[in-house]
């Protein structure tokens, strides 16, 4: 997988976060930690993908295209990765039987565990990763509260 794929589900998960509200791709890339241009090229695969829009002007930026519940991972992997391949192919360029078959008894392992992974990853939308990501915040915020509290009474 490649960085694009993390940087697209930050984008949609801050555009859903935000409730439809636009964001610029300043905005994005200074909560990401990377270059703008980073953001804008990652933003135009998923505006092809028909995941996202864009509006320039006043009150312009980057906004969803469907409703969260509507957008599911695979969409988000599928759009910022041209063709899905998730593990490495073992080349099969010997004529020998063994390795041969050995390349061939890889590939189909990886083939699965790809399959798979496509599969679950069409199970998860942007809105449920959304409330995961919020309940972990919360979560982390929480513990690290109670670790201060802590320590300040002792």
């Amino acid at each position: 997988m490649t960085s694009d794929f993390a940087i697209a589900l930050h984008i949609l998960g801050f555009l859903t976060s935000r409730g439809g509200g636009p964001l610029t791709s300043d905005q994005m890339a200074h909560t990401y930690g990377t270059n703008a241009v980073v953001i804008r090229r990652v933003q135009s695969k998923l505006k092809k993908a028909g995941l996202i829009e864009t509006r320039f002007g006043v009150g312009g930026g980057c906004y969803l295209a469907r409703k969260p519940e509507d957008i599911n991972l695979r969409e988000a992997y599928t759009a910022v990765t041209p063709e899905p391949q998730l593990l490495a192919r073992h080349p099969v360029s010997c004529r020998e039987a063994v390795p041969i078959v050995m390349g061939n008894f890889v590939n189909e392992i990886c083939a699965d565990a790809e399959q798979a992974l496509l599969e679950r990853l069409e199970t998860i939308t942007i809105k449920a990763m959304d409330k995961t990501i919020r309940t972990r915040i919360r979560k982390t915020l929480r513990s690290s509260r109670d670790r201060g509290a802590r320590k300040a009474a002792s």
